[in-house]
């Protein structure tokens, strides 16, 4: 049997996912971590579309609450109620967006799922690139970017506008003078006066991204590109025009 990479990681999906399963009919009040969840969310869609029971829009809506329901799982209780999946604390505030890969009857998808469990808590205490560690005068918290965070909140938000008609997703380390020319950037929420985003990247945790529908402005926060202030490639022609910070 010859399995592709592709094929093999929707294999070790749907193991986990069963994995998970089967904790959860052991101990229904289970509460799931971050890796749980993710599993269980990508099997669904993953299972919906190949069985073509849910179009691509559809998916797009999905919760924890529906794959709790698909699986049919009874409370601890006993009294005939299903049970609804419980998730550790964080959680919630490190999933935001899932992307899921689906195959559909009429070919391959990607399925984007905003929110899954919720809007996050924006004062949270754990989330990606936020922790706090516990120490004898109290607690602390260790912030991403912490050398530029403080310039970062002083300088204030920038709004991105998306004037395509498809999603625009942009990483913690492009350069946002060089992303999709769909995207525009500007210092008001109306979106009428133009930022200068050159040497700026997003102000976010390390590999993860901001996603920006079509035709809507959403508020970020930016911080300048270190180490030796180079983006090579992007969109950017001309080798001399790496440099791109002083």
């Amino acid at each position: 049997m010859h399995l592709s990479p592709h094929e093999q990681e929707r294999l070790m999906i749907r193991v986990a996912a069963d994995l998970v399963e089967r904790r959860l009919r052991r101990q229904p009040d289970l509460k799931l971590n971050y890796p749980e969840v993710m599993a269980l969310l990508a099997a669904y869609v993953l299972e919906e579309a190949r069985h073509d029971t849910k179009t691509v829009a559809e998916l797009m809506d999905t919760k924890l609450s529906d794959v709790a329901k698909s699986l049919k799982i009874p409370n601890k209780a006993g009294n005939g109620n299903l049970t609804d999946f419980e998730v550790m604390d964080g959680v919630r505030e490190m999933i935001r967006d899932v992307q899921v890969e689906a195959t559909f009857k009429d070919g391959t998808k990607l399925v984007t799922i905003p929110d899954p469990l919720g809007k996050a808590d924006p004062d949270a205490k754990v989330y990606p690139g936020k922790y706090e560690l516990l120490a004898d005068d109290g607690q602390h918290a260790v912030t991403y970017n912490a050398d530029d965070h403080e310039d970062s909140l002083r300088e204030g938000p920038l709004w991105a506008k998306n004037t395509a008609k498809r999603p625009i997703q942009v990483g913690s380390h492009f350069h946002l003078a060089d992303v999709n020319a769909c995207l525009k950037f500007f210092k008001d929420e109306e979106c009428t006066d133009p930022a200068d985003v050159k040497g700026k990247r997003l102000h976010i945790a390390a590999g993860t991204s901001e996603r920006i529908e079509p035709e809507h402005a959403r508020k970020v926060w930016v911080v300048p590109i270190k180490g030796d202030h180079l983006v090579k490639g992007l969109r950017v022609k001309d080798p001399s025009d790496w440099k791109v910070a002083p």
